[in-house]
């Protein structure tokens, strides 16, 4: 045996060498130094796998921890713990997402994350916590009988890390391999993604499927992996859970994301991972696995860029960025440049992107710098892409999905500059198409504020459905005051009734397959508006009392009746004695998108700096007129009364073309 001078002798020894490596790696020294008094942390994870020669890769991965590690940060404080119960009660079925925040808040105020404090990894995260993390995902790797086929590098970024987000680190690996990976202790797969199926349906064999909801208490980071394992919230949330229990069986995996739709004003996630032979799957929401290219929600969805989560700074693209500029959009700049470019998996129009001189506003200085490609949300420009011209000042943005509106625009000061007016690329010809604002003498008439293409269901159930009027409370033998024609494409139609008879009893009866979808119905004798007693068939789809026949008659458009079986549902009302009926107004099923009285709206046309305001008014009825103004233009109307989902549009024959 050595003697423990020799010991203390060849320890010494070890620890000088591992301090000439960190000075030799610029990256790992520069992490180092930001660490402060955490750097003695840090440094005996170091000295632990530098100390044993068996442990060289444990070493090289400690060292990718390390030096990607800035940057990363989480929230501590009362209100963080306290409200993590929001995600557990999501699993009450019967409250909605709004109630629970609700009597949250009546408990503990509401949530604030000015009230949290913001903790950096590289100043915080302690020596047993990394090593942990570490050994355990060594050996998990190590055991899986498919780890021979997962690559180091691979490892390092889509099965090493210790977390997912931007969520508080916590140690998880032990109690989810615990409760979940126990399904694949004897399978003899050899390939990830077949052992990901197992895990999975073993899970949910065991517990409930996610509730998703879009719907959190507002400024809520990233929940960590134990209040993920509630299995509720975003497609974030459950992308964090599924993350977590693939990676504490083995199973590397990585988190896929659309930053902006390209028709919608929000991103969507989802976590994806490969085979053997290296040919990626997808889970979305807990659900399937499916093949990538099999995966419908995503290569049909229209999105301008999809991008790959990774642990570590992509330091290839920040280093061309800091060539040409220092000033860059948050999404883009060093601590979350964390993403690969993956748009070529998943879309079947991906193009490169050439953007024509005639493009360019004139006037516009030849262009040598950083250019954004930017699309819509909301009234900003939301960059999904940058790209540097070429000294001929080409402009040329690859592997961009075609059916997106864009904008391209230059980027300093914490401001765009546009340098086009918005455009579109056809997804056959590739033919660009402009939207630039043109004044015309001609009035616009708008009856929604988002795309009514979402409800065609709902409007395509309402034709063929039949205003009755009877004499009998059981509608035998029944006169027919009006047929529904055509597809509804306002929230309010007025049909005129003569029919000279009087009705005790009214309804209206959907057609066959509509389950009698209608949102609100008021019955008139002459001016006067008929009440009763409502009447109707009880039961709605949802089996939680949401959308019972009594929801047609409540004054709400934004509530209605969808009943329990497809062909035998229909509302109406006792009206107590007989009535003239003169007059019907109806309301189709929907989304609360339609223009209602009382909205105050605002509307905007394109311009070069933005998006120009041409006025704001209070509507009187179920739709806003505005005179002289452009009918080719892009157009965007902001509801400031009410709901969140809005869209540029233009104007096709006199209809609004929500893009």
């Amino acid at each position: 045996m050595m003697n423990s001078n020799v010991i203390a002798f060849l320890i010494c020894v070890a620890t000088f060498s591992v301090g000439c490596s960190h000075k030799e790696n610029n990256r790992l020294e520069e992490a180092l130094s930001l660490a402060g008094e955490n750097r003695t942390e840090l440094e005996k994870v170091l000295n632990r796998y530098a100390a044993n020669p068996a442990d060289t890769l444990k070493y090289r991965a400690a060292c990718f921890l390390i030096e990607n590690m800035p940057g990363y940060y989480y929230y501590e404080g009362k209100a963080l713990d306290d409200w993590a119960v929001y995600f557990k009660c999501l699993d009450d079925n019967a409250k909605k997402p709004e109630e629970i925040i609700d009597s949250l808040s009546s408990i503990y105020g509401a949530f604030d994350v000015g009230s949290l404090k913001i903790k950096y990894d590289i100043e915080t995260l302690d020596s047993a916590f990394l090593c942990d993390n570490i050994d355990r995902a060594f050996e998990t790797w190590r055991e899986v009988p498919w780890g021979k086929s997962i690559s180091f590098a691979d490892f390092c970024e889509y099965l090493l890390p210790y977390r997912f987000g931007n969520e508080k680190p916590v140690a998880w690996r032990k109690k989810y391999r615990e409760l979940y990976a126990d399904s694949l202790k004897y399978t003899e797969k050899d390939d990830a993604v077949s052992a990901a199926i197992i895990l999975r349906d073993a899970i949910l064999k065991k517990r409930k499927g996610p509730r998703f909801t879009m719907i959190r208490p507002q400024g809520y980071p990233n929940p960590d992996a134990f209040t993920a394992d509630d299995l509720n919230g975003s497609c974030d949330d459950v992308n964090q859970f599924t993350a977590f229990a693939f990676r504490a069986a083995g199973i590397p995996c990585a988190g896929d994301y659309m930053p902006v739709r390209g028709n919608e004003n929000v991103g969507h996630s989802w976590v994806s991972l490969k085979n053997s032979q290296n040919e990626y799957y997808t889970i979305d929401y807990f659900g399937n696995i499916n093949y990538l290219s099999d995966t419908d929600a995503n290569r049909r969805a229209t999105k301008a860029k999809v991008y790959r989560r990774t642990f570590s700074k992509n330091r290839t693209m920040i280093d061309k960025l800091r060539r040409k500029t220092q000033s860059v959009p948050v999404d883009f700049c060093e601590d979350a440049y964390r993403f690969q470019d993956v748009t070529r998996l998943y879309s079947n129009y991906v193009n490169d992107l050439f953007i024509p001189d005639s493009l360019i506003y004139d006037g516009a200085e030849k262009q040598t710098g950083v250019l954004y490609l930017c699309i819509p949300s909301k009234l900003e420009w939301i960059p999904v892409d940058w790209v540097v011209a070429s000294k001929k000042g080409e402009i040329v943005f690859t592997d961009v999905e075609a059916g997106c509106l864009y904008r391209v625009g230059e980027y300093a000061d914490d401001t765009f500059t546009f340098l086009t007016d918005p455009f579109t690329v056809r997804k056959q010809t590739r033919e660009i198409k402009t939207y630039a604002s043109r004044e015309e003498d001609k009035p616009l008439v708008l009856f929604s504020k988002y795309s009514l293409e979402g409800e065609n269901l709902f409007r395509d159930r309402m034709i063929g459905g039949a205003f009755e009027a009877s004499a009998n409370a059981s509608f035998r033998n029944p006169d027919t005051l009006f047929v529904i024609k055509s597809k509804p494409f306002r929230l309010y139609h007025r049909v005129e009734i003569s029919t000279g008879k009087a009705y005790r009893y009214v309804r209206y009866k959907g057609p066959k397959n509509s389950f009698c979808n209608v949102s609100e119905i008021q019955f008139f004798s002459d001016t006067l508006l008929l009440k009763g007693k409502v009447i109707g068939t009880p039961g709605c789809w949802q089996n939680d009392g949401s959308h019972e026949y009594t929801n047609a008659f409540d004054g709400k458009t934004e509530t209605s009746f969808d009943h329990n079986t497809a062909s035998d549902g229909w509302t109406g009302l006792d009206l107590g004695r007989p009535c003239k009926i003169t007059k019907i107004i109806y309301s189709p099923r929907n989304n609360d998108n339609y223009i209602k009285k009382g909205n105050t709206c605002e509307l905007f046309t394109v311009s070069r700096e933005g998006w120009q305001s041409l006025g704001a008014q209070t509507a009187s009825s179920d739709s806003l007129r505005y005179d002289v103004v452009s009918g080719k233009g892009l157009y965007y109307i902001k509801c400031h009364s009410e709901g969140n989902q809005e869209r540029p549009f233009i104007l096709e024959d006199g209809k609004m073309i929500f893009l």
